[in-house]
């Protein structure tokens, strides 16, 4: 079965962009987190978007949140909140060593940390990344911890 899901992150990726992926964290128009509220994750248990009026900035880098709490319970302590790998799907980094661009409805909280997973309707065909990645989670998080080493300076 791991094998499916590896061919299909290189399907995915030859499909997408000519362009790799660059920059230690995953922004979608100049926001981190494809604009979701990277606080909602851990106290409503779900993805929230984000409000544009409502942001910080974290090593040149914006969030956005769904309400002033969330605001404020971030810049009390970021690191709690933004997400491992820099956003970018934690599968691929840790199958394949590569930034591949998450669906942020696509999420758990491993460890104290926000993973996110790539998603659509490709991997359906074969079961969703995070599926795959709970048959061995304490695997896939060390390889991703130990390829991140590398690609997260790339």
């Amino acid at each position: 079965m791991k094998t499916h899901y590896l061919l299909l992150i290189l399907l995915i990726s030859a499909c997408g962009s000519s362009e790799e992926p660059k920059g230690k964290v995953f922004v979608t128009n100049g926001v981190a987190v494809g604009g979701y509220d990277p606080v909602s994750y851990f106290v409503q248990s779900e993805a929230m978007p984000g409000d544009a009026s409502v942001t910080s900035t974290v090593n040149g880098i914006t969030y956005q949140f769904s309400s002033a709490g969330n605001k404020d319970l971030f810049d009390s302590d970021p690191e709690k909140y933004i997400p491992a790998y820099g956003g970018w799907c934690a599968y691929a980094v840790a199958e394949s060593s590569t930034k591949m661009e998450p669906d942020p409805t696509m999420w758990q909280i491993q460890d104290g940390k926000l993973l996110l997973f790539y998603d659509d309707w490709m991997t359906s065909l074969t079961g969703s990344l995070k599926e795959e990645w709970n048959t061995d989670h304490e695997g896939y998080k060390r390889r991703a911890d130990d390829n991140w080493v590398v690609v997260g300076q790339e």
